[in-house]
């Protein structure tokens, strides 16, 4: 049990941390005035290196306990989280193609042997 909690956070926290990095852009875009400190101090920057640094921590954790022949293709569910991530969270068009790229990763992951592990 204690494995598939720590690749669900690791997931979690690189999806969380590409996220807040997403939204570090848009506001470095949005104000072109800031200066580098107030870029570096940044809440969503911040909270993407947390994320990003929480993530590692956890991958170290999930690696200790999987074989990374395993584990590494299951980092690719990360594809799914921020395909959705962007649609409804920046509003960005998905197109059908994504999707069924989506689906074959998916599909890759199982093929891998994702789902045998976590079963």
């Amino acid at each position: 049990m204690l494995d598939l909690m720590l690749i669900v956070a690791s997931i979690s926290c690189s999806s969380l941390s590409q996220y807040w990095q997403k939204r570090a852009a848009l506001l470095f875009a949005a104000q072109p005035e800031l200066s580098t400190l107030e870029k570096l101090l940044s809440k969503p920057l911040i909270l993407g290196i947390i994320f990003l640094g929480l993530g590692a921590i956890f991958w170290l954790g999930v690696l200790s306990l999987w074989d990374v022949s395993v584990a590494y293709p299951l980092l690719s569910c990360n594809f799914v989280i921020m395909l959705l991530i962007s649609k409804f969270a920046f509003n960005e068009s998905v197109t059908p193609r994504q999707w069924c790229g989506v689906g074959l990763i998916v599909l890759g992951v199982a093929v891998l042997g994702g789902i045998d592990q976590l079963l």
